[in-house]
């Protein structure tokens, strides 16, 4: 797929064959069958399977440093929203995880009610077509890709998980949170008319204390 995007981009292929990837929908398709089902599949499977969880977590890495791949290659800047986006998904999904792993070091099953609620903003925001503005409450917008990617690291914690988390001061799925709104404030930058963002956004910010107002905003320029 990243070979077939870089050749339709080529200067020497005719112009009937660069209007493939926007004729059928290939960035979202690739998003689609090649990640989302999957991702959900196993995220069903983690509530009752730690194996399942373990094999979500290593392929949101995997996901994620491969949509970050896409977002550096500048010969795909045309697809960029897509990439952002789709790294703005995954940071969500690492979201529910991380409150599936409180679960479980709570004794809870490894389902909590905030594990419940991310699932349902993922799935409510998905295929949601919306208008328009600014996100954030950024002036510019930007955001260093390495840096959004370097926050996430490529492999868990070498000292473990629970012992990672008695070191952490800010909670893991806070974090994932805001990593979640910078890839989506940095693609609603780019694509301010694109209003399925502001809706991304909305859903992120609805769970904040003090943020109800700038929830309700971006729910209202969606």
């Amino acid at each position: 797929m990243y070979n077939f995007l870089q050749l339709s981009l080529a200067p020497s292929v005719p112009a009937s064959l660069k209007n493939v990837p926007t004729k059928y929908n290939i960035v979202v398709r690739l998003w689609n069958y090649g990640f989302h089902k999957l991702l959900e599949s196993l995220r069903r499977a983690s509530f009752s399977s730690r194996l399942a969880l373990e094999l979500l977590q290593e392929f949101i890495y995997y996901a994620y440093s491969f949509y970050t791949s896409l977002v550096e290659d500048p010969q795909l800047n045309v697809f960029r929203s897509g990439w952002l986006e789709a790294l703005g998904d995954l940071a969500r999904y690492r979201m529910i995880v991380a409150a599936m792993l409180d679960g479980a070091m709570g004794g809870n099953g490894g389902l909590t009610i905030s594990a419940v609620q991310a699932v349902n903003d993922l799935n409510q925001s998905n295929g949601l077509e919306i208008p328009v503005g600014t996100a954030n409450g950024n002036s510019s917008g930007k955001k260093s890709i390495s840096d959004l990617a370097g926050r996430l690291g490529s492999q868990p914690p070498s000292v473990g998980v629970a012992a990672a988390r008695l070191l952490e001061i800010e909670p893991d799925k806070e974090r994932w949170r805001s990593i979640a709104r910078d890839w989506y404030a940095t693609s609603l930058f780019e694509q301010p008319g694109t209003g399925k963002l502001h809706h991304h956004l909305g859903l992120l910010y609805r769970e904040v204390d003090n943020e109800e107002l700038r929830s309700m905003y971006h729910f209202v320029k969606r």
